[in-house]
């Protein structure tokens, strides 16, 4: 039985949730349906075609052909192609892949709150994740005035969301956390609208066929008894806006974690893989030890390493913040906290989160000094690449962050088969 909250794209690659004999496209509802039943929840993201694909064996092709081919593998797909840009490695790159080898893009989007930009912006000093709407200034914005450049076929769109936050019919009561898999941000389940201008509202009633692209993700790449592992997490595949209405024309897309084109992560992990198996980068090896991902300084120094591995064209030196550390109380809102503290809708936000809590057992949800800062995030089995030619190296002290719990046990897949790993 599946189950349509609010018209929820129903698109098994980007991941759902079983409890008992029920899919849930919302994380929210499977894990209120999974703390009334007491069924834990399975996340299921490409299974069956990851299980089934030769990880060990790194593809001869070279890493910008493989994003060329998944550029025209998209272009083939749809009548028209909107990139989610940001201005970061991963948007970028997509972007890129389309045209720099002559792809055509129909479109390329920024979304931003413009009306709530005071006294949150402007100090190009300022890289803390409080400062991240700076990055349409520094970051994104010179890139969309490259493409306007260099390739005025592509519509660029600045798209202010801040109306359609601020009118009724969004968070108007607690049920706008349905609008949303993983990010409870303030704007986060109306910031990527399928319908939030005129145009993207016409465009979708027209019938075309719609790609809403997202430069999802760099590959999660980790070691496991110095053994080299690719895996996934819900919460960065839950990034795409979920809601499509009564529209079947519209469809979401990861530029990256797809099972249309493995080959690509294939490729990147295996570049990931052996540049921290160079003996001059061992002392880097930490970055990719189970469990690194609860540390935010950690996911960090990974992140930026694996740009210059993965995204060859892509400027290293772009201005970004640092990356937020939970979903309920996210730093990036930094300007909501500032400038709508004494609104309705403020305290309609601050209800959905309680609704949140009241509605799903604490053991879903991650804690940060005994409150409750988000969801437990979900692993996909441990895709095996292959052995460590590196020694083991001793482990920096880091502190820890509270952003994302690594599981107990794991699935992993070796030799196309599964098994359980105890750690």
């Amino acid at each position: 039985m599946t189950v349509n909250i609010s018209g929820i794209e129903q698109n098994p690659k980007l991941g759902y949730y079983k409890a008992g004999d029920r899919t849930f496209y919302s994380k929210p509802e499977a894990l209120i349906y999974a703390t009334q039943t007491g069924i834990y929840p399975t996340w299921h993201f490409n299974t069956k075609q990851f299980g089934n694909f030769d990880w060990e064996k790194e593809p001869e092709t070279d890493l910008r052909e493989l994003y060329r081919i998944r550029a025209q593998q998209i272009r083939d797909k749809y009548d028209y192609i909107r990139i989610e840009a940001s201005g970061g490695g991963d948007s970028t790159t997509a972007i890129f892949a389309f045209l720099l080898n002559g792809i055509h893009l129909d479109e390329v989007v920024f979304r931003y709150p413009k009306a709530f930009e005071k006294d949150v912006v402007g100090d190009a000093f300022d890289t803390r994740a409080e400062n991240t709407l700076s990055e349409w200034e520094f970051a994104a914005k010179p890139l969309m005035n490259w493409i306007k450049t260099n390739y005025p076929t592509v519509t660029v769109t600045f798209h202010d969301y801040s109306e359609n936050l601020l009118k009724g019919g969004y968070m108007d009561d607690e049920s706008w956390i349905y609008t949303t898999r993983d990010w409870f941000q303030p704007g986060h389940g109306i910031k990527h609208d399928n319908f939030g201008t005129n145009k993207h509202k016409a465009l979708a009633d027209s019938g075309k066929s719609i790609c809403a692209l997202y430069g999802v993700d760099k590959p999660r790449v980790g070691r496991i008894n110095n053994e080299w592992y690719l895996f996934f997490i819900d919460v960065q595949a839950n990034h795409s806006n979920p809601i499509v209405g009564d529209h079947t024309n519209i469809t979401s897309e990861l530029f990256y974690w797809s099972p249309d084109l493995p080959e690509l992560l294939a490729k990147q992990a295996h570049m990931i893989r052996c540049w921290f198996d160079m003996p001059h980068n061992t002392n880097m090896r930490h970055l990719t030890e189970h469990g690194s991902l609860t540390s935010i300084e950690k996911r960090t120094a990974y992140e930026h390493l694996v740009k210059s591995i993965i995204y060859p064209d892509y400027d290293l030196s772009t201005w970004q913040t640092a990356k937020p550390r939970n979903s309920f109380y996210n730093e990036m809102d930094h300007w909501f906290y500032t400038n709508c503290r004494d609104t309705n809708l403020y305290s309609v936000w601050e209800s959905g989160l309680h609704y949140l809590i009241d509605k799903i057992d604490s053991k879903y949800l991650v804690h940060n000094n005994n409150i409750p800062v988000g969801f437990r995030s979900f692993f996909s089995p441990y895709y095996y690449l292959g052995p460590s030619t590196a020694t083991e190296s001793k482990k920096p002290f880091t502190s820890p962050g509270a952003t994302v719990l690594p599981p107990d046990e794991i699935l992993a897949v070796k030799n196309k088969k599964l098994q359980k790993l105890i750690l």
